[in-house]
């Protein structure tokens, strides 16, 4: 027998599926025009060659409708709707807004009577005329079911044999690119149900397509023709690259270095990739202009063992005529240098004076290029030895003024022999004076003067100004004064962005099933002390909801509603200073490459819950910068001795801590106490491999990220000549507890699409931190790990899981917030795009969290080697909404295997004989009361996906 909770949660789920079948009965074929087709599935039977079904489906121009669960549920909404009720509700609608604009109408007469009277009565000509808004009965007029229908709905496929022959060319075109020449497709429609009489049904059809392949041909050997040295020598550098995206380099070089024959299937689309990838490379050697039709292939099909010659020709570069528009000449491609770089800073804001006026008096146009015109000039320049930086400035037609960072008398002396660093060189227009300083724009500017122009060198500047937060308008140009010479200038046209800002934003926020909002004020500056610095100040506040620290009452009862209501207020300002460069160093004691960064951050937050008040403050000194390739990886650290400085008080409230003391819970009193963390030194690293995956057209995409955090040693060592104890034996610091510990935490996230509008989420995190000498027991309540809610474990409610196998559900006097040293999680995804802005996902969760040292109060919960015996494994089914800026989701998580029960019955399906046995020795006869439904599913909600 079912207990009445599980048949409460069985009766829920079939009248969930029964209403999805209803939806699907409302006549599939309800809105199908007479004498016309559902069309309900496409068959593709391909004989000969082996090739996936999957290419060819997406060629065909129909395609049926959306699928979930086996259901057309989107077409089951369209056809639930009648149109015509539709269109009678609409215009029952549209005659309501007529009826208010009338009425809106008489009053704007009324009003603008009575003010023209006044008018009349004061002696006044004219009058402020008030116009009333009418209501719009032309556009966007949408009754909530034209949404359903229209928006959520789904409009019926109809058979359309001209589709069809659209889709059977198609197809065949797709077979030819492959190199299938004497491929055939034969398409038709096919009735469902033919021996029925219900006319309904064969009024459903599915559209066959029967493809044989023939035989298909291969490139037997390939050749090339290049009369451009460079370009030759460049191709052939190009073919012993390991990592060209169709994987044809190693082939080809075998058979134009080697002259041997090679059997490659013919494939015209990826040819096409590899000629588009190849012309990228060579403008990235330096050869600007040369584009994609510079290369053509020369196939010759005329051998009869299926095997076709392929030749690369390269051509000249084709230029326009100046002279004449509608002619061009040929000229070969070169290796181009950068002559000149400038940039153009469309800026007044720094003008004494009315711009646009004194242009004028001077005769000249207000703007040029689309851009405010710029009337001085600065040369800057970089120095090679003694002198770290230089420039020389000068207002156009002035003298040369020298200026530096050393003192003007060395500088005096050395100015016949200074070197400057000619790559460095880069010439900046602007008026009376730059809003920030030119040696942070040029140290973004990877198009150097005097070097080779390489195209994602110009990327690359464009990026690197973007993350500058500078402007608001980047316009990179290259010209070339002389069209061949091998010689171009680049110019970027520079408009600033708004230096200062106020914003005011309102948020909702879930934090793992529990609910908050809040609103913030902040001020932004863009471009303190004209260094780039960009400071943010902020001051927040807001109410949230929070488990309760226990699950019970000081009577022994359980809290219902623990976690779902508004229990907590939070308010707190925040400042951060996010400078270019390691601060105090300057921003070229790294390569550009790097883009080092220093974030300067502070904050205080203040929290009043029901059991006590908190309060927190924190210091970050942290370096930002990039390593590798520049695109992938991000590194950072903390300065060294004093990375991040937090100080956290806790004022308990009531019984609070009387019942902490009566628990003599170390664990608890250590994590709810006052703590003083000193992080000596923090560490993060992070990989994306996003960029190589857009590149190479890879379908993993891949993240990593790394933290190691040391802390409390410096305090230790400062605080051993005169040490201070509280009373759980702990050395203070400024009258608190200090936290000494190491921690360690990973987190991998793997994301594959196996086709479009299918992905294959991963993420696993492990982390583990080491309590040391003055934390003896645990890590501080805010550096532990939780396990459990809507963006971890989603069968159980955030922050319940854990530790171990810790038998919470038989102690009475269980927190319901636990905490761990150490972490072990994976989730695996499947999710799918069904149309609209529905998509949907199965998820397994596994994980948990343990503790370093054994804690009496939760035996089971200290980490093992049966460690994975202990992961709590839930499975389920979770429910997106796209909305384009934001993605809503619904999970709901299923848990079947639960480490808190007796180890041979943590199944679901598993009898619980040993468990309830413990439960009536602990709880009594009446024990059914004290333990929550067993296995119950868990529905969570969330913004944005979980991983």
């Amino acid at each position: 027998m079912l207990s009445k909770s599980k048949l409460h949660f069985v009766y829920s789920y079939v009248c969930i599926f029964s209403t999805l079948f209803l939806i699907e009965a409302c006549s599939a074929t309800k809105s199908i025009p007479p004498s016309r087709h559902l069309m309900v599935k496409n068959n593709i039977k391909i004989s000969g060659d082996k090739m996936k079904t999957t290419e060819v489906d997406e060629i065909i121009k129909q395609q049926p409708n959306s699928r979930f669960l086996g259901l057309r549920v989107r077409l089951g909404l369209y056809n639930a709707i009648d149109s015509a009720r539709l269109v009678k509700h609409k215009m029952k609608k549209i005659d309501r807004f007529h009826r208010k604009n009338s009425k809106r109408i008489q009053k704007e007469i009324r009003i603008n009577t009575k003010r023209r009277n006044k008018a009349i009565k004061r002696g006044d000509s004219d009058y402020i005329y008030k116009k009333i808004k009418l209501k719009d009965t032309l556009n966007d007029i949408q009754t909530w079911r034209e949404k359903v229908k229209f928006k959520l709905g789904e409009a019926p496929v109809v058979a359309d044999s001209t589709l069809l022959s659209k889709s059977r060319a198609q197809i065949k075109t797709f077979m030819h690119s492959k190199g299938y020449f004497y491929a055939t497709v034969v398409a038709d429609f096919d009735t469902l149900h033919k021996k029925l009489n219900k006319s309904k049904q064969k009024r459903k059809v599915t559209s066959n397509f029967h493809i044989q392949t023939g035989a298909r041909y291969y490139i037997g050997k390939v050749n090339m023709i290049c009369t451009n040295p460079g370009i030759k020598n460049d191709f052939l550098r190009f073919l012993r690259k390991e990592d060209d995206k169709n994987g044809y380099n190693k082939e080809f070089q075998n058979s134009i270095v080697d002259s041997k024959e090679v059997k490659i299937p013919f494939d015209a689309e990826k040819l096409d990739d590899y000629r588009a990838e190849l012309a990228t490379y060579l403008r990235n050697q330096s050869y600007y202009g040369f584009v994609t039709e510079n290369i053509s292939f020369k196939a010759d099909t005329s051998a009869r063992n299926m095997l076709m010659n392929l030749t690369f020709v390269f051509k000249d570069r084709a230029i326009q005529d100046k002279n004449h528009q509608d002619s061009v000449y040929f000229v070969p491609h070169q290796s181009t240098k950068i002559q000149n770089v400038h940039f153009h800073i469309a800026d007044t804001s720094r003008y004494k004076g009315n711009f646009k006026e004194d242009m004028k008096a001077l005769g000249l146009d207000f703007k040029e290029n689309n851009f405010l015109v710029t009337r001085d000039s600065m040369v800057y320049k970089k120095l090679l030895k003694k002198v770290e930086d230089y420039v020389a400035s000068a207002k156009v037609g002035h003298k040369v003024i020298l200026k530096s960072v050393v003192n003007k008398t060395l500088l005096g002396k050395m100015k016949d022999s200074i070197d400057f660093d000619p790559f460095r060189i880069a010439t900046f227009y602007y008026n009376q004076q730059l809003f920030v300083s030119p040696k942070l724009i040029e140290a973004q500017n990877y198009l150097e003067n005097q070097n080779y122009y390489k195209e994602y060198y110009l990327e690359r500047t464009f990026s690197r100004l973007v993350q500058l937060n500078l402007f608001s308008v980047i316009k990179p140009e290259i010209r070339e004064p002389n069209p061949g010479s091998g010689l171009v200038e680049v110019h970027y046209y520079l408009v600033p962005a708004l230096k200062q800002s106020f914003s005011f934003e309102p948020r909702a926020k879930n934090s793992n099933g529990f609910l908050g909002v809040s609103a913030s004020l902040n001020y932004n500056n863009k471009n303190i002390f004209r260094s780039g610095t960009n400071f943010t100040f902020s001051i927040s506040g807001g109410f949230e909801s929070n488990p309760g620290v226990f699950n019970t009452d000081d009577k022994g009862k359980k809290i219902k509603t623990q976690g779902r209501s508004f229990n907590t207020i939070e308010v707190g300002p925040s400042m951060k200073l996010d400078i270019p460069g390691l601060f105090p160093f300057g921003v070229t004691i790294l390569g550009k490459r790097q883009r080092p960064r220093t974030e300067l951050s502070t904050a205080y937050n203040y929290q009043n819950r029901p059991e006590f008040e908190r309060g927190s403050f924190q210091f970050n000194y942290l370096y930002k910068f990039m390593v590798g390739d520049g695109k992938t990886q991000t590194f950072s650290f903390g300065l060294p001795g004093m990375s991040v400085i937090k100080y956290v008080f806790i004022s308990p409230k009531g019984d609070f801590e009387e019942k902490i003391n009566l628990l003599n819970d170390l664990f608890l009193k250590n994590a709810y106490r006052n703590q003083f963390v000193w992080e000596d030194f923090k560490l993060n690293f992070d990989f994306d491999n996003l960029e190589k995956k857009k590149k190479i057209s890879n379908k993993l995409r891949i993240l990593y990220g790394f933290s190691f955090s040391i802390a409390g040693n410096l305090v230790n060592a400062i605080t051993s000549a005169n040490p201070k104890y509280d009373d759980l034996g702990h050395k203070t610091m400024f009258g608190v507890p200090f936290s000494q510990f190491t921690l360690f935490d990973n987190k991998l996230i793997a994301y594959y699409e196996p086709k479009k509008n299918h992905i294959i989420a991963f993420r696993t995190m492990a982390g583990v931190g080491f309590p040391m000498k003055n934390s003896p027991l645990t890590l501080p309540y805010d550096y532990s790990f939780f396990a459990g809610g809507a963006n971890d474990n989603r069968g159980w409610a955030a922050r319940s899981l854990g530790p171990g196998s810790y038998e919470g559900l038989l102690d009475p006097n269980k927190v319901a917030t636990q905490i761990g040293d150490v972490r072990f999680n994976a989730s695996l995804e499947y999710r799918i795009k069904t149309g609209g802005f529905f998509g949907h996902a199965l998820f397994i969760d596994a994980g948990n969290i343990w503790t370093m040292k054994n804690d009496p109060n939760r035996v089971g919960g200290q980490i093992s080697a049966r460690f994975l015996r202990e992961l709590g494994v839930a499975f389920g089914y979770g429910l997106r909404f796209d909305f384009t800026y934001f993605i809503f989701r619904l999970d709901l998580g299923f848990p079947i295997y639960n480490p808190t029960f007796p180890e041979k019955e943590r199944w679901i399906f598993s009898k619980k004989t040993e468990f309830y046995q413990k439960a009536e020795a602990v709880y009594g006869s009446d024990y059914k009361s004290y333990i929550p439904n067993l296995f119950i599913p868990r529905l969570n909600f969330g913004i944005g996906f979980p991983f």
